[in-house]
């Protein structure tokens, strides 16, 4: 519930992007949880959370501020059909960077 996470609010639109913010995951649950209670409304819009880093590895530099909770944990397979993962191949072979990221929120 500690990890810090990118939420995007999706009500808000600049430069043809939705604007971010870093939120404890634990206050996105709840969040999450009121906007739900509230019909699908809030007064902080709709936030989405995006982009966010769970599995990458250790190897990156100062990854406890780039919103990646827990690099140390496999948390990421690969589902089978898209075993063929070449963007990450290349990627895990430079220790760069990833794309694997987590997306979740309300529907709308």
């Amino acid at each position: 519930g500690e990890a810090v996470v990118p939420v995007a609010n999706c009500d808000v639109k600049e430069y043809n992007s939705n604007p971010k913010e870093q939120l404890p995951f634990k206050e996105y649950v709840e969040y999450w949880r009121e906007y739900i209670r509230n019909g699908y409304r809030s007064s902080r819009g709709c936030l989405y959370l995006k982009d966010w880093h769970l599995s990458r590895s250790g190897l990156i530099p100062k990854a406890r501020g780039l919103g990646i909770a827990f690099p140390e944990q496999d948390a990421y397979t690969t589902p089978v059909y898209f075993s063929s993962d070449w963007l990450n191949e290349y990627w895990d072979a430079v220790a760069v960077d990833d794309y694997r990221f987590v997306y979740m929120g309300p529907k709308g």
